[in-house]
Order: structure tokens, then C-alpha cells, then sequence
């Protein structure tokens, strides 16, 4: 069995093709800005903003709706809610009744979920 060379264990194929895509566009970046840029614009337009890396400042304590915290994981609305029924991502009431969750929570999720992940991954097993 050969060992995989990737240096992040935790990816998934997904966030693989995502880190391999930030790579080329930070050397399109460097070569046509305007080209990068305009590429940029059309990916924001069809919904793909993850393409184009974003400074985000954030308190833990800061409640979130599904939609804001879905974008701080980078997961669906509905991986949110179905986070939150089973059990792995406590609920918050707002002021206004609506649920928000805390955004400590959402990034304490995603950093559990990647450490089992690398876990199964390193040691070996695989799920079927």
C-alpha cells in the first residue's frame, strides 16, 4: 500500500480540487490580475464565492443563522440544520425567537469532524 503524499490528511476530495484551485489562481493572479479578476466576478456570479479568498473577522460568540454559518464551515444551509438535529450543533435563540448558532460552535464542529476524519484516514481504515 502506498502512502498518500497529500500534507492535509483531513481534506476531503472536495476540499483537495479546492486547494488545487486556489493554486491556480493565485498564479493567475500573479500573471493577469485583470484576467483574474474578471474570472473572480463570473465565479461570484454563478454562485461560487469560495473561489475568491475573503478576510472574515468573527467573535466566537457571534450567533449566526443557517445561512451565515453555512458560509463560515462552507457547507449547505441544510448540512446546518441537519448538524443541529442530530445533536452536533447546539441552537440559540434570538431576540426574535428565530434560531442562530453560536459560531464557536459551527468552527469547533468543523475542526472535530477534520481531526476524525485525519484520524481514519492515518490509521488506516477506510469506510465503506
Amino acid at each position: 500500500m502506498s502512502v498518500d503524499p497529500w500534507p492535509w490528511p483531513a481534506d476531503t476530495q472536495l476540499d483537495r480540487a479546492r486547494r488545487i484551485a486556489q493554486t491556480y489562481r493565485e498564479a493567475l493572479l500573479e500573471l493577469d490580475a485583470g484576467k483574474c479578476i474578471a474570472l473572480d466576478e463570473r465565479s461570484r456570479a454563478l454562485g461560487q464565492g469560495w473561489v475568491v479568498p475573503e478576510l472574515v473577522t468573527i467573535s466566537m460568540d457571534d450567533l449566526l443563522t443557517a445561512a451565515e454559518a453555512s458560509a463560515l464551515a462552507g457547507v449547505t444551509a441544510q448540512v446546518i440544520y441537519q448538524w443541529a438535529h442530530r445533536g452536533h450543533l447546539p441552537r440559540c435563540a434570538a431576540l426574535d425567537g428565530s434560531t442562530r448558532y453560536r459560531a464557536g460552535d459551527v468552527l469547533d464542529h468543523v475542526a472535530r469532524t477534520r481531526r476524525k476524519r485525519a484520524a481514519t484516514k492515518t490509521s488506516g481504515h477506510k469506510r465503506v
